[in-house]
Order: structure tokens, then C-alpha cells, then sequence
């Protein structure tokens, strides 16, 4: 499993990533003469929701990097209350960040959700780094009353459950935590892959957020909130590359942005109609690089997180099947 030891401003620690390039699954390092574009997964689940991403012909065409952040996934690493995704941009960005590290200089960021506000950190820390930001699903800059209170209920479920003294009545908690989690997320869309990275992401999750970690799960849900910085114009004016905003509500003015709905689509967007996230993420990242050294799609690509995923009853034919709204 490939690990890199960092020691960011936030404290050590050793955090889980993947490289995919056109001819390789799980790389040791990208391709410099091809673009690189970073995803930053949302808040619980990890690398893992990238599953589609990484298993579609025209997205290899590129380097594609990936990494469980903080409090997530196989990455093991301190977390405290000053988690927020200026916290996150310097692990995947600054010096000490995996970005150096993998010895990218530029690249194109997509993130979904939460992923989006730490990819619009990383654009204003960095700008001279960023060749474009795709942001799924982004959330505004204040939370709504409604949301903070609805993953404050998840947090609550979750701590109820997971206590050493926890009833049956208590342990069963955990499932009300799950559900809303699902339905933040995925909109009550029921698919064979939504289930498996769900399982995947609990599992995980169980193995994080527990003992003398289980008040993980407010600092990442709701600390990071708390923490997000509120921008100014002039803050946003050090973006100096192209924005796509993807199932938002209204553009950024102040940057050179745009705007795609997918239809139907819910929070995480990209697990449930992968065609049409696939599509938008090639095409804009294509009218913002220098595609002269791409190679054609290959032929055949498989995603790094395929086996991670059979345990929990995901088939091959549920990764290309169409989506499902039912």
C-alpha cells in the first residue's frame, strides 16, 4: 500500500495515496509530460468514491492522484480542532505537503463537496500551482442552520453508538448515523456501488473514529465547518485559473468560472451518474491543458480500488451499469 510520511502544520502523519497513469493501475510516480489532476474526496467516505474516475478510458488519458485525507480511509495522521481545509491544502499542497512530495508542480484539482472547498483553498494558497479547480457539489460558505444541525445528528448517533457502556437500544444509533449520512450524500439513490462504498466507508470509519478518536467525527464534520474561512473579493482574486462549478446553484463572479447541472444528481453526484461527471471533468480539463503529449485512451483500465470493493458486493457489471434513481 503506498504511504507518504509527511510532516505538515497540523502534526505528522502517514497518509494513504494513489497515482494512476495511462498504462499503469498504482504507479510509483506520474508522468511529467502528461497533465496531473488531484481529487479530494468529501468528508466520510475516502479515496475510494474516485472508483469511477479512475476506471474511465478517457480519464487515463491523464496522471490521476488521489489521497485519504486526515481522519479517513488507510491514512493515519493526527487530528485536531484546527482541522479545516486550509489545514488539508497544506497536507496535499505546501512544502511538506503530498504534492511535493509526488513532485507535482501544476495540476488540475476536482473535488466533491467538501473536496471543493479544499480545492478552492489550494487555488488561493498556491495559484501559481493550480491550473484549473472542478468543484462537485461545493458547499457555500457559511453552512446552512438546516445542515449544521442535521451533521450535528449524525456525529450525535454516531458517539451514541460507539460508547464502551452502549446499550443494544444505543449501538443501533449507528444505523440512524449511516442513513443520514446516505441520504446527505446520495439522495436515497440506491445502486450496487452506493452500498459498496458505503460498507467500505463505515468500515473505515469504525476503525478511525473510535476510542480515544471517536470526537474525530465532530472535528471533521463539523469542526471543519466551523473553520472554513469566510473570503473576501479580494481573497477570491488570487484564483488565476478557470472554475467549474458542477450541480451548484450560483457562479463565482469574481473568478473565471462557470456553471453545469447534472440533473437528478445528488450531493455525490459523480457515484451516481458517473457518464455525465466523467464527460464534464475530461472536457474541462482539456480546454485548460496542453493535451500535445496525451496518448489516445487505452484500451482497457482498471480502477485501484476495484478489489477494495468485491468484499462489500460490488461485481464488474455494477461499476459500468448505468445509474439508477430508483
Amino acid at each position: 500500500m503506498p504511504r507518504i510520511e509527511l510532516e505538515a502544520s497540523s502534526g505528522h502523519g502517514s497518509f494513504y495515496y494513489n497515482i494512476a497513469t495511462p498504462t499503469e493501475t498504482s504507479a510509483s510516480e506520474i508522468v511529467q509530460a502528461i497533465p496531473t489532476i488531484v481529487l479530494i474526496h468529501p468528508v466520510y467516505t475516502a479515496s475510494v468514491i474516485f472508483h469511477l474516475y479512475y476506471a474511465n478510458p478517457e480519464l487515463r488519458r491523464f496522471n490521476l492522484v488521489s489521497m485519504d485525507l486526515r481522519g479517513h480511509g488507510w491514512t493515519s495522521a493526527t487530528v485536531d480542532d484546527s482541522y479545516g481545509s486550509e489545514v488539508v491544502a497544506d497536507d496535499v499542497l505546501e512544502a511538506h505537503g503530498a504534492s511535493d512530495a509526488l513532485k507535482i508542480d501544476t495540476c488540475h484539482v476536482a473535488g466533491i463537496a467538501t473536496g471543493g472547498s479544499i480545492a478552492l483553498q489550494m487555488a488561493i494558497a498556491a495559484p501559481e500551482r493550480i491550473l484549473s479547480i472542478f468543484m462537485m457539489s461545493p458547499g457555500p460558505q457559511v453552512e446552512p442552520i438546516e445542515s449544521m444541525q442535521g451533521r450535528r445528528e449524525i456525529a450525535r448517533y454516531w458517539i451514541q453508538a460507539r460508547q464502551p457502556d452502549a446499550s443494544e437500544a444505543d449501538k443501533k444509533a449507528a444505523d440512524d448515523a449511516i442513513y443520514g449520512t446516505l441520504q446527505l450524500a446520495y439522495s436515497n439513490i440506491d445502486i450496487p456501488l452506493v452500498r459498496a462504498i458505503r460498507d467500505y466507508s463505515v468500515q473505515k470509519a469504525e476503525e478511525n473514529w473510535t476510542g480515544k478518536n471517536l470526537h474525530w467525527i465532530e472535528v471533521l464534520t463539523l469542526r471543519f465547518l466551523d473553520n472554513q474561512p469566510v473570503y473576501t473579493v479580494k481573497t477570491l482574486e488570487r484564483i488565476r485559473c478557470p472554475v467549474l462549478l458542477v450541480h451548484c446553484t450560483a457562479d463565482v463572479q469574481t473568478v473565471d468560472a462557470s456553471l453545469e447541472m447534472i440533473e437528478g444528481a445528488p450531493h455525490w453526484g459523480s457515484v451516481t451518474h458517473p457518464d455525465e461527471a466523467n464527460e464534464m471533468l475530461y472536457n474541462f480539463v482539456m480546454a485548460n491543458c496542453d493535451a500535445s503529449n496525451l496518448c489516445a485512451p487505452p484500451d482497457v483500465v482498471e480502477s485501484p480500488f476495484s478489489n477494495d470493493l468485491v468484499p462489500y458486493g460490488l461485481l464488474d457489471a455494477d461499476s459500468d451499469s448505468e445509474h439508477s434513481e430508483s
